[in-house]
């Protein structure tokens, strides 16, 4: 009888310290999960896990916001996504479960998005990759643009792996004008001494400074002239790219050739001596009119400044209406953080016709 009491309050005993050192681990797995969030995004979000053998979903924290996050997998990669493409992690691990190859879980998943069993990603939702060793990208934003082409965001297609491997690389559009597009958006650790500048011999070579080394050469150069707002070519190009050279604030712009006339009313009105705001209203009251077209969603600009009183490099990416909700990105400045070489994306003006993501780059 003894023994048994011993025995019952040894489980007894034994029981809350077993629970105890299960706890830190569910918790390293939460912390392991969510890190490769925007910090105000991890606390809210969901984490789960699959069961290897039966693809069966395991919640290891219930969130409060819009993302889903799986600690290292097999492969190596923490991944954190929108909720909405829970569903679809589902079925991949059900489909590696059954032993499914690579290529035919990516078909089953392109079936089942066709019959509309599986809702299609929606445009410009973000995903979120990270990796522990070198050999890959570690810090991997990705943004699901579906059926879009370099021409029409206005993006390169030259890889950049090999440069974000050394910690300097720069988005670039991978799949183009198919259903899986989407543009990488490797987040560079702070470098040691940035590379970035606005200064370059002549006029035109100043003027492509921000963009893509391969988008350079085929960019339009241009300029307004002050009195009339009248469009003076500098270089005409061949690529998607517009550029002015450095302006009185200070900034160089490129831009999607698909914006021009929006650029080239607004010149004709600050030339009229018009207000920041009256350009404004009236840009917007010829959109609504149909006089103008508006910036297509998914549309990228880039902006460069020579002084480290504000973001060097950014690139902003349009996506008007989108909300954080609607594709996965945190809405909290990263202005300070970007000065100092940390930035990573995050959304402006969501919700409106101007909401665009602003995109620091480090190099």
């Amino acid at each position: 009888m003894k023994r048994l009491i011993v025995a019952a309050t040894a489980v007894l005993v034994l029981a809350p310290a077993v629970a105890r050192a299960q706890a830190p681990n569910t918790e390293a797995l939460i912390a392991d999960a969510v890190h490769v969030l925007p910090q105000d995004l991890q606390a809210g979000a969901t984490v789960v896990t699959y069961d290897p053998a039966t693809g069966a979903r395991r919640v290891l924290r219930q969130g409060t916001n819009f993302m889903e996050c799986q600690p290292t997998m097999a492969d190596g990669f923490t991944r954190c996504y929108h909720k909405s493409i829970g569903p679809r992690r589902d079925l991949e691990a059900k489909l590696r479960a059954e032993k499914k190859t690579d290529e035919q879980v990516s078909a089953a998943v392109a079936a089942a998005v066709k019959a509309g069993t599986l809702p299609a990603s929606a445009p410009a939702m973000m995903s979120y990759r990270g990796y522990a060793k070198r050999d890959r990208i570690q810090n991997l934003w990705v943004m699901s643009l579906p059926n879009r082409t370099p021409e029409s965001v206005g993006v390169s297609i030259d890889s950049q792996r090999d440069e974000a491997l050394e910690g300097y690389g720069l988005p670039w559009m991978m799949l183009p004008g198919s259903p899986g597009a989407h543009v990488m958006i490797p987040i560079n650790p702070t470098p040691k001494v940035s590379t970035i500048t606005d200064v370059a011999a002549t006029e035109v070579e100043q003027a492509v400074l921000p963009l893509p080394d391969d988008a350079k050469a085929g960019a339009t150069v241009y300029k307004y002239d002050p009195k009339t707002g009248e469009r003076i070519t500098l270089k005409k190009g061949t690529n998607a790219f517009e550029c002015t050279p450095r302006g009185a604030d200070g900034f160089t712009w490129c831009y999607n050739a698909v914006t021009g006339p929006r650029r080239d009313f607004s010149a004709k009105l600050r030339a009229q001596g018009k207000t920041d705001a009256e350009v404004t209203a009236a840009v917007a009251a010829a959109t609504k009119a149909g006089t103008l077209q508006p910036t297509p969603f998914g549309t990228m600009s880039y902006r460069l400044y020579g002084k480290k009183d504000r973001i060097q490099l950014l690139w902003v990416l349009s996506v008007p209406g989108a909300t954080p909700e609607s594709i996965g990105v945190s809405e909290g400045s990263q202005r300070d953080e970007a000065l100092k070489g940390q930035g990573v994306p995050w959304l402006m003006l969501g919700g409106t016709p101007g909401a665009h993501i602003m995109i620091p780059i480090n190099k």
